[in-house]
C-alpha cells in the first residue's frame, strides 16, 4: 500500500557558471513548478546556489515558483562553483527546520551537477550519511542529475547517498534532457504506508527516535489559571504554552492529543495550532492515556485543525522570502579547495578548520539550530556550551 502527501522541494544548483547553459534550467524548472502546482496547489520550492561568501537560499519555501526563478536569474552573474557536500548539508539543516514546524509534508531535495561541479569529500561522507539515516524518515527524498559526467567513483558516493533517501540518479549528456527529467521529477513520490505506520500511528524505528526528540520543545509552564484551547475550560489543572505561538493547553490535553498528532513517535507531537514539535514526559503521557476513563483526565471534543493549504498560504510573504546566505564553514565553496586531494583517504585530509578530529553534527541545547561540532558557540544563538 502506498499514499503521498504534499511536497516542499528544495533545488540544489551544482552546475558549473559558463559551462551550462542557464536558459535550459529555467525552461526546465519552470514546467517542474508548472506541474507540481497543477498537482497539488500546496507544493512548495526553495533553491540554494552558492556565491563566495556561501550558499544562498530563500529564508522560507515558498508557493510561488515565481521567487525562485526570480533568485536565480537575478543572482546568475554571481554565481560561483558549489560545494555539493556542504550544500547538501545545509539543505537537510533547513528542512529539518521546517520539518519542526509544518506537518504533513514530503521533503524533497533535487541536485543539479556537470562535469565540473567539485567532487564530495570523503571527510563529509560519514557525516552526510549518517544525516541521512535520521531524516529519510520525515520522509525525505533526494535525487540527482548529472549532466556530462563520466566519473564511476563519484557516482557511488552520490549513489550511496540517495539509496539512504529511496532516490536515484539520472544521467544526462544534454542540457535540453532537463526539461524531460524535471518532468519526470515533478510527478510525487509515493510513502509506503506498510513501512511507516502501523494502523493509523505513524512509527520511527527506535534508533532514530532520539534525534526527533531532540528536535521537539518542551511546552513551557503557566502558574496562573487560563483557558485551554483544547477542551475551552479554565480550572485548577496543571497548563502549558506552546514556546512557539503561544496556545495554551491543559497539560492533560495534549497528552491525549499525542494519539491524534504523533509523529511515530508516543510523546512527541504537532502542536494543534501552529503545527510545531513538541514533546511531553513519556510516563505523564503513558498515565493520561490510562486514565483517560477518569473525569479530570477526559479531553472534550477538539476544535477541527485549520486547513494545511490555508495555514501555508498564512506563512507566505507578502513580497516573497528574502534570499539568506549561509555562515558556515562546512558549506562554504572555499572549504573543498582546502581539504587538499579528494581522492585521499579521510584520515589523511586535514579537518584542523573544524576544530576536531572526526566532524560530527549536533544541534544546539538553547535554540535547536543544527551546527557542527567545530564551533565554540552557536553560530545562531551565540551562547556558548558544553559538548
Amino acid at each position: 500500500m502506498v499514499k503521498t502527501r504534499s511536497e516542499d522541494t528544495l533545488i540544489l544548483n551544482g552546475f558549473t557558471p559558463g559551462e551550462t547553459a542557464m536558459g535550459s534550467i529555467y525552461k526546465g524548472l519552470e514546467h517542474f513548478c508548472e506541474i507540481k502546482k497543477s498537482i497539488d496547489e500546496s507544493s512548495r520550492f526553495n533553491i540554494i546556489l552558492f556565491q563566495e561568501d556561501g550558499p544562498n537560499y530563500l529564508e522560507h519555501f515558498t508557493l510561488n515558483p515565481e521567487n525562485i526563478l526570480i533568485a536565480l536569474k537575478s543572482l546568475e552573474p554571481v554565481i560561483v562553483k558549489g560545494n555539493i557536500g556542504g550544500g547538501i548539508f545545509v539543505a537537510i539543516s533547513f528542512i529539518i527546520d521546517v520539518f519542526k514546524r509544518i506537518s504533513e509534508k514530503t521533503f524533497r531535495l533535487i541536485i543539479l551537477t556537470d562535469s565540473g561541479s567539485p567532487k564530495i569529500s570523503k571527510l563529509y561522507m560519514p557525516v552526510l550519511e549518517n544525516l541521512l539515516d535520521q531524516v529519510k524518515d520525515m520522509p525525505f527524498f533526494i535525487d540527482i542529475i548529472r549532466l556530462n559526467v563520466d566519473d564511476f567513483e563519484e557516482d557511488g558516493k552520490l549513489m550511496n547517498l540517495v539509496r539512504r533517501c529511496n532516490g536515484g540518479i539520472h544521467e544526462i549528456n544534454d542540457v535540453e534532457l532537463l526539461y524531460d527529467i524535471f518532468e519526470f521529477l515533478a510527478l510525487k513520490r509515493e510513502i509506503e504506508v506498510s513501512s511507516l505506520i502501523e494502523g493509523k500511528n505513524y512509527t520511527i524505528p527506535p534508533e532514530n527516535q532520539p534525534f526527533y526528540m531532540n528536535l521537539a520543545e518542551i511546552p513551557i509552564e503557566i502558574e496562573k489559571p487560563d483557558v485551554c484551547s483544547v477542551c475551552f475550560q479554565k480550572d485548577d489543572r496543571p497548563i502549558v504554552k506552546c514556546p512557539n505561538c503561544g496556545v495554551i493547553t491543559h497539560k492533560a490535553c495534549w497528552a491525549l492529543w499525542t494519539s491524534k498528532s504523533s509523529i511515530g513517535i508516543p510523546h512527541v507531537f504537532r502542536c494543534h495550532n501552529c503545527y510545531n514539535l513538541i514533546k511531553l514526559n513519556k510516563d505523564f503521557v503513558q498515565r493520561m492515556k490510562l486514565a483517560k476513563e477518569v473525569k479530570s483526565a477526559q479531553i472534550l471534543p477538539e476544535k477541527e485543525l485549520q486547513d494545511i493549504h490555508d495555514y501555508l498560504v498564512s506563512l507566505e510573504v507578502k513580497d516573497g522570502p528574502k534570499m539568506v546566505t549561509v555562515e558556515t564553514t562546512i558549506a562554504n565553496p572555499k572549504t573543498f579547495e582546502s581539504l587538499g586531494n579528494l581522492d585521499e583517504e579521510p584520515e589523511e585530509v586535514s579537518v584542523a578548520e573544524f576544530g576536531d578530529d572526526e566532524m560530527k553534527f549536533l544541534l544546539c541545547p538553547y535554540c535547536h539550530k543544527m551546527i557542527t561540532s567545530g564551533y565554540k558557540k552557536c553560530p545562531n544563538c551565540h551562547r556558548t556550551f558544553k559538548r
